[in-house]
């Protein structure tokens, strides 16, 4: 404790919770208050008499002051802020002040130390300069919802625009994670995997897109981007971004998508898509005993349909014929149109027997088509290659030469036909009506 006679010899006066500690010449303790005591947990008998430079006296206070009370000593005020982590009151942020202490004659004898704690002053200036920064960080990143999570992924902060782009409150998403907020993530999709990997290791991530699904059904898509944030002694705090409504931007990108893959005609698949899948199930059939096939159809006389009743005719009788075909497949199978007037039907985990059924029930069903142009009845055929493909299928181009061959064989034998790749026996030509080709138109 501080006594009358320090207040004489210049001694500061502590205010409030300020702790105080007096040392002499020497740097032995002389004279402690009860906030000083209090934070480092001792008593007046382990301080009193005890020398900062002593180990008992390092262990205890002296590692606050060994740096400056040599120049207090020296005639000279020495402050300091820092943080500090005393034994009873943890890591504090405080401003250490040293002054030289004088007797009557005007000599300095010993040193004076008080440390007055500034822990909430200091907590509200990093508040202050954190929010400063957040909303610089948000202006580097185009402005639709900002949001913000804690060192757990929760959120913790939400603008106003998330509530009109994503169809909840934010008092139901403060405090959760994302993920427990959006099921709709698919979370096996290799995108959502990086994403989640980019969060473990706290990076940033840009671009990350998934859906919502809203109250009424609709869905939304959405796609964020954000930064990881650390404090001053870089311990990870969370995450700040923005997130935008992508829902239209994503509508525009399937649709693009879809064109590339599909025929503008008739809305199946295109050749160059059903190649990419052809190439597929080869690939898979030569690691595999699985069974698949490939019909390749071609409309009988389609050039002198074309010639008679002019190409729209022509193009409508392709419309008919897809949404036609399209009803004898399977939901797993591909059917494309891979030329003119030309199609394709790809038949995955299929046997050879159950792929000519549906030949011959596409067959049939063409075969039944009574296409009215103008007034004008137009009877329609097809001629049908059959080609499996197994372990010994070498290559997509092989199996397109095959139903290539197959195809042009059966037109070869007058058309309207089914033709099996491989079969040398003329019975496997299968007729479906006796009339000649020439009659159906």
């Amino acid at each position: 404790m501080t006594s009358d006679s320090d207040a004489g010899r210049g001694l500061p006066t502590p205010a409030g919770d300020d702790m105080l500690c007096v040392l002499d010449a020497e740097q032995t303790c002389v004279s402690v208050n009860g906030a000083f005591l209090e934070a480092f947990g001792k008593q007046h008998k382990d301080l009193l008499g005890q020398r900062a430079t002593d180990p008992a006296g390092q262990e205890s206070f002296a590692g606050l002051i060994e740096e400056s009370v040599d120049r207090a000593l020296a005639g000279e005020s020495v402050p300091t802020q820092r943080w500090w982590d005393f034994p009873c009151l943890g890591f504090r942020y405080v401003r250490i002040s040293l002054e030289p202490v004088r007797d009557d004659a005007g000599v300095i004898c010993g040193t004076a130390v008080c440390v007055r704690d500034l822990t909430d002053a200091r907590l509200a200036q990093e508040a202050l300069e954190e929010s400063e920064q957040r909303f610089e960080d948000f202006a580097e990143i185009v402005n639709d919802w900002l949001w913000e999570l804690d060192q757990n992924l929760r959120f913790v902060y939400l603008s106003a625009r998330f509530e009109e782009i994503m169809g909840m409150p934010r008092e139901q998403v403060l405090g959760r994670r994302r993920i427990e907020l959006f099921p709709e993530e698919d979370h096996a999709a290799a995108a959502t995997r990086s994403h989640h990997l980019d969060l473990e290791q706290r990076r940033p991530f840009d671009g990350y897109q998934f859906t919502r699904i809203l109250d009424d059904g609709c869905k939304r898509s959405v796609r964020m981007s954000g930064k990881p944030v650390f404090d001053g002694h870089g311990r990870f705090r969370g995450y700040r971004g923005v997130a935008r409504d992508a829902t239209d931007a994503r509508h525009l990108e399937n649709r693009i998508a879809h064109l590339a893959a599909h025929d503008a005609l008739t809305g199946l698949v295109n050749r160059q898509e059903f190649v990419q899948r052809l190439q597929r199930v080869v690939d898979a059939a030569g690691s595999g005993d699985s069974e698949h096939g490939l019909c390749y159809l071609d409309v009988d006389h389609f050039r002198s349909i074309n010639d008679r009743y002019g190409h729209p005719a022509g193009d409508q009788l392709l419309v008919e014929l897809a949404d036609l075909l399209r009803e004898q497949i399977r939901r797993r199978d591909t059917l494309a149109r891979v030329g003119g007037n030309a199609f394709a039907i790809l038949m995955e985990h299929c046997s050879l027997s159950q792929i000519e059924r549906v030949a011959e029930a596409v067959q049939r069903a063409v075969g039944e088509v009574r296409f009215t142009h103008r007034d004008q009845t137009i009877n329609v055929a097809m001629t049908i290659g059959v080609v499996p493909i197994g372990a010994d299928s070498r290559s997509i181009d092989q199996v397109l030469r095959a139903a290539d061959r197959a195809c042009y064989a059966a037109k070869s034998a007058g058309g309207d036909r089914i033709l099996v790749y491989g079969r040398p026996d003329r019975r496997t030509v299968r007729e479906r009506r006796g009339e000649s080709p020439e009659t159906a138109l």
